[in-house]
């Protein structure tokens, strides 16, 4: 009896030694495999940004936040990533334009991304799809161009939520849209609202050496000013005004025309 308890106490002794021996065995393999798979994804997430914003990147089943971190770390960026913010990307570019490669790897998780003072802030796809516009007022008081003519040689630079008014009597245009287009329209304005000053030609008065004019109801002969200009030059039916280079020719008809050369 004794015996066969001796025999069993050893037979469980080397049962013991077994199990410990295959459970580090287990342990071993289990390490090796897990430094393998560490190296294997180290390996392939790789990424390289040329000096020309071109970017290499090369990742297996990566999570989207860590290949976006890999990409700010690679390009210098400053990223602000929200929670919401998930998936995975496998992936390889090569010499790829860094903003093409960024748009891509996050319009294929449903996000897009908006930069603001040198912040690129993650966004998801349908956030700028429902975001409205920040739309403002502007009046914009008219010197020479009738309100009509002005809207519409500027109303094209309109987004589709802006609108334009005109108010006939005060002559102004009345601008409703973002301020980046209401400010690309008054520079248009500004250039377009130019216009030679008003003179009223009431006829020459010496049809035989047409010496002298009538403007805005002055006798005027060669020489004398009228506003800032001088007048250079009286024709049979035209008289020439200068001011430095420019130059401008009223004309005596049914309805007068002033012509700057």
């Amino acid at each position: 009896m004794q015996m066969l308890e001796s025999k069993r106490d050893t037979e469980r002794t080397q049962w013991c030694r077994i199990n410990k021996m295959a459970l580090c065995l287990v342990a071993v393999i289990i390490t090796f495999a897990a430094l393998g798979i560490a190296a294997q994804q180290e390996a392939a997430a790789t990424a390289s940004v040329s000096g020309e914003e071109v970017i290499s990147l090369n990742v297996t089943q990566m999570d989207l936040q860590d290949v976006l971190r890999l990409i700010a770390e690679k390009a210098d960026l400053n990223i602000i990533i929200s929670k919401e913010v998930a998936g995975t990307v496998t992936l390889r570019l090569k010499n790829v334009g860094l903003w093409e490669a960024l748009g891509a790897i996050l319009e294929s998780n449903g996000f897009t991304y908006r930069e603001e003072k040198g912040i690129i802030r993650v966004l998801k796809l349908e956030e700028i799809i429902e975001e409205k516009p920040m739309l403002t007022t502007e009046i914009i008081l008219l010197k020479y161009a009738k309100a009509e003519e002005m809207k519409k040689a500027s109303q094209h630079l309109l987004s589709p939520s802006g609108t334009m008014e005109i108010d006939i009597r005060s002559n102004v245009l009345v601008i409703t849209d973002t301020s980046q287009n209401i400010e690309k329209i008054g520079q248009l304005v500004t250039k377009l609202d130019t216009g030679i000053p008003l003179f009223n030609l009431m006829g020459i008065l010496s049809a035989s050496d047409h010496s002298l004019a009538m403007i805005n109801k002055r006798i005027l002969k060669v020489g004398e000013r009228i506003d800032d200009f001088t007048v250079s030059e009286i024709g049979e039916n035209s008289v020439t005004l200068k001011k430095g280079e420019q130059v401008i020719t009223l004309t005596l008809r049914e309805e007068l025309s002033a012509v700057e050369k």
